[in-house]
């Protein structure tokens, strides 16, 4: 019995799904590496931020135990985007393939995949310094990386130099100081870290000169490089920021709040079309991304 062209994308789906889930895995993630890797089973998800209570004031003999009311800051909601693509194939490409377009074009899809989630994820960082990505805080909308973050208890902090700076032992001693010198809402001191120091390729060489001499880099003497007593920083290259000269120090994944929700993994399908008896394909996923706090993440554009 003739094979019907009902059956094409049957013939063709097995073999073409093994290689689109081969491919997607092929190369290690960055974006994974470093954001909070949630599911969602829900059309959107939201962060709303608490201020706790502040320092506890004194309590004369006699007098009652002063009480406080937590205060509710601003809610950060996480919608999810679709995405999705596709090929087809002719009957007349499967009758003359002899080198193998279909399992190509199978890669590239995978490729295409996996690329909109770095890309995705990483302009988070890219446009960290307008509102883009940014969070409502007492009314107003700030950029996740700032100069002038609100406090609910009053004042403001920062995650980003006064001036911008090039990479350099100098910026990254500052950098590092920003995150001694985070406090909560209220003023109260709270300990986090840096984890990652974030560079686009053209500063790798920068960063593991800075992270990996025993003394101070670009300097005469032998002054030691009191930034790798900072055991736990490691530098990541990352493909995706579109800036050359902006770097960015991340703390380690739970300690900031950045975020990529899954709503629908990547999913690989098949079919046919009647009228012309093309086999189709296509990849389908859902995911949002975003901050739903500043605290933990330090950029710069560069000078």
């Amino acid at each position: 019995m003739p094979t019907t062209t009902g059956q094409f994308s049957q013939l063709l789906a097995p073999g073409l799904r093994k290689i689109f889930f081969q491919h997607l895995k092929e190369r290690p993630p960055q974006y994974s590496a470093v954001f909070n890797m949630h599911t969602s089973a829900r059309a959107y998800e939201e962060d709303l931020e608490i201020a706790g209570l502040g320092t506890m004031p004194a309590k004369p003999e006699g007098n009652s135990i002063t009480y406080q009311d937590p205060v509710l800051g601003g809610k950060k909601r996480y919608t999810h985007v679709s995405f999705g693509l596709g090929f087809r194939v002719t009957v007349e490409m499967y009758e003359d393939d002899l080198y193998g377009p279909m399992k190509r074009m199978t890669r590239e899809l995978a490729k295409a995949g996996r690329n909109v989630r770095e890309v995705r994820s990483f302009n988070v960082l890219n446009n960290a310094f307008t509102t883009e990505f940014g969070f409502p805080k007492l009314g107003v909308n700030e950029a996740l990386i700032s100069t002038a973050h609100t406090l609910i208890g009053g004042g403001t902090l920062a995650n980003r130099a006064s001036v911008d700076a090039d990479l350099g032992v100098a910026s990254l001693e500052a950098a590092i100081l920003l995150f001694d010198n985070l406090t909560d809402e209220n003023g109260i001191p709270i300990v986090v870290k840096p984890k990652w120091l974030i560079v686009p390729p053209a500063l790798k060489q920068i960063a593991r000169e800075i992270l990996g001499s025993e003394f101070r880099p670009y300097t005469a003497d032998n002054t030691v490089n009191a930034v790798i007593q900072n055991d736990s920083m490691q530098d990541m290259v990352v493909n995706y920021l579109t800036d050359a000269d902006s770097w960015y120090l991340l703390a380690d994944k739970g300690e900031q709040d950045l975020n990529f929700f899954e709503r629908a993994s990547v999913r690989f399908q098949s079919g046919d079309d009647f009228d012309t008896g093309d086999a189709k394909f296509k990849a389908f996923q859902r995911f949002s991304v975003g901050a739903g706090e500043w605290r933990g993440i330090f950029g710069s554009l560069g000078a």
